[in-house]
């Protein structure tokens, strides 16, 4: 059997071939700092191909359970009051950081205050500016309002927590058709396209104009999750300790991948697997039909993969998996109790992210006890394509939530087809999407003074960083290094021969090895290069009056050489009148350079 899809991949692949890594990279390069461009017609069409051939997702639970509708989740409600929104924190270190917006539940603020000041001294350590907002009551139009303020005056993403205020989208999808109102935090992430509510439902139904996505937006939301007297309080500060652990370097799990794929997608499984490559190199990939059943699934979770990429017919409550003619499954309340060792997931399963149902299973794959920090899913059928638009920026040390809105912005380009709508307007980011692959300490530069040099005489200093990811990149931000000495920018190195002397500012930049998103820092230098050696009265020449002046303070208690070192005349730890000496013998016989240390 495993011969048979070998040959199925093997001939999928000679078709429709592998993903061209290098024009992913250069199109996601040409995105960095929040830039987008529009892909080339070759490039959607590549993109709108393959909705012809996918199957799509389905919902699928053995107990019957049906995804909550608009109508059940608006009963529900409170009562609608006014929209407010209040700054209680704003830390910037003005270090050209990402500009974050924190969004918290008036009612858990107090709560929560701890780990959100923890949380903000990591994101501020970091050097990202933010911005923590009380908010509660209002519609989604008026959260959106908020957003786009914000957005004008320079907010990159943003993170809700707790219970806000939620846009709905409805649509027909698929052959029947089948009808669909799910959750869309795309209207929060698209701050300038034209959202329409054609029958007057409360359900938005068109998204006309510019349809790209202008920020990136996370969910928080654990008030759904039920399992062991779960409350919203405990989860959030429980997640905010592992954010935090994960942050400094101490939620250690090895660098490598899962790409687990249900029997529907095998033809795909290796292109989206080396798609997830695009991040991390080592993986593990299952994809045969003997394989993917749940006992296989629910053991790996347990081997620690930093990333798990899975694609299975599911529901908000469980995952299916076909095994020859068996059918198995893993449920919400088996995640919970396995606490999977995994930080990140994709999961490519059908309304697995619908957060407003109970227990939704993407909620619980980051509120587990130890791991688990970010799920990207659908509210909807529907999932994830076109991997490799999230999984590079995503390894080049993007945060997940810019990846995820590149990742949008690809697929929008040339406007969203009616494919593309079912397909991934339920997609949405739980979690903190600040979070990156490669856990990165603050860059910081530890060489905060760096030794004197001497005209005339080679120098070298190497700065040194601590931090960030390796390879660094030095250079000089401002003012400039001495006549003859220069800056090896791989290595940090500062060599050469002075050729004059004098005090010199200037101010060294550092920043780590990302592609996509660097770390920097900067430290300013006051650095002194000292006269040539026995130029004691600093004239730019050695003659008879340093020998005098040098006399004149050994034996005459007179004035002492700047700087002192130069009197070394001969390199010893003494000032006599051996360097006197010396000093004469260099003037008037040829005698040797003076030495001085």
């Amino acid at each position: 059997m495993r011969r048979k899809y070998d040959l199925i991949l093997f001939t999928v692949i000679l078709l429709i071939g592998l993903p061209a890594v290098q024009s992913v990279a250069e199109k996601i390069n040409n995105q960095i700092g929040g830039k987008r461009s529009e892909l080339s017609a070759e490039e959607i069409a590549g993109i709108e191909s393959q909705y012809e051939n996918i199957p799509v997702t389905q919902w699928v639970d053995y107990n019957g359970l049906k995804p909550t509708s608009y109508a059940e989740w608006k009963s529900r409600q409170a009562k609608p009051t006014a929209f407010s929104a209040r700054q209680v924190s704003l830390a910037d270190n003005n270090r050209g950081g990402l500009k974050i917006c924190v969004i918290v539940n008036t009612g858990l603020y107090n709560d929560i205050l701890a780990s959100l000041n923890q949380y903000e001294a990591d994101l501020v350590a970091e050097g990202h500016t933010l911005e923590i907002i009380t908010s509660s009551g209002g519609t989604p139009e008026d959260m959106r309002t908020f957003l786009q303020d914000r957005y004008a005056e320079g907010m990159e993403g943003c993170l809700l927590i707790g219970d806000l205020p939620i846009p709905w989208y409805e649509t027909d999808c698929w052959d029947g058709p089948t009808h669909a109102e799910f959750p869309c935090d795309l209207y929060y992430m698209d701050l300038d396209g034209n959202f329409i509510d054609d029958d007057g439902d409360g359900l938005y139904d068109a998204h006309t104009g510019d349809v790209f996505p202008e920020i990136w937006v996370g969910r928080l939301t654990p008030s759904p999750l039920t399992f062991g007297a779960s409350n919203e309080v405990d989860l959030l500060s429980n997640y905010f300790d592992k954010n935090h652990l994960y942050r400094t370097g101490n939620l250690p799990l090895q660098k490598r991948g899962l790409s687990f794929v249900e029997d529907d997608w095998i033809p795909w499984a290796v292109p989206w697997d080396l798609d997830h490559g695009l991040c991390y190199d080592t993986r593990t990939l299952i994809y045969d039909d003997i394989q993917t059943a749940d006992t296989s699934y629910e053991s790996h979770l347990e081997e620690e993969y930093e990333s798990i990429l899975l694609c299975a017919h599911s529901s908000s409550a469980l995952h299916q998996f076909k095994s020859g003619v068996n059918y198995s499954y893993t449920t919400n309340s088996e995640i919970k109790g396995i606490d999977p060792t995994a930080i990140f997931y994709n999961l490519f399963a059908c309304s697995n992210s619908r957060y407003v149902d109970n227990d939704y299973m993407g909620g619980w794959y980051i509120f587990c006890q130890s791991y688990g920090l970010v799920s990207i899913g659908s509210t909807k059928t529907g999932a994830m394509l076109s991997f490799d638009y999230f999984y590079y920026p995503f390894g080049n040390c993007a945060t997940i939530g810019e990846s995820f809105r590149d990742w949008f912005s690809a697929i929008a380009s040339g406007g969203f087809t009616q494919d593309e709508t079912c397909w991934h307007y339920g997609m949405t980011l739980l979690g903190d999407p600040t979070l990156r692959a490669k856990a990165r300490q603050p860059l910081k530069i530890i060489s905060q003074e760096i030794d004197e040099g001497r005209m005339g005489k080679y120098y070298s200093s190497s700065l040194n960083a601590t931090g960030g990811i390796e390879p660094y990149a030095w250079q000089i931000g401002s003012g400039s290094l001495p006549a003859g000495l220069t800056l090896n920018e791989s290595a940090g190195i500062i060599s050469g021969t002075p050729d004059k002397y004098g005090d010199f500012d200037f101010t060294i930049v550092v920043s780590d090895g990302c592609t996509y998103s660097e770390f920097s820092d900067n430290v300013s230098f006051d650095f002194e290069i000292y006269p040539p050696c026995g130029d004691l009265d600093q004239n730019g020449l050695i003659n008879i009056l340093d020998a005098v002046l040098l006399i004149n303070y050994i034996y005459k208690n007179g004035p002492e050489p700047v700087p002192l070192s130069n009197a070394y005349i001969d390199s010893d730890d003494l000032i006599n009148i051996l360097d006197v000496v010396y000093l004469l013998n260099y003037i008037y016989k040829d005698g040797p350079d003076p030495i001085c240390p």
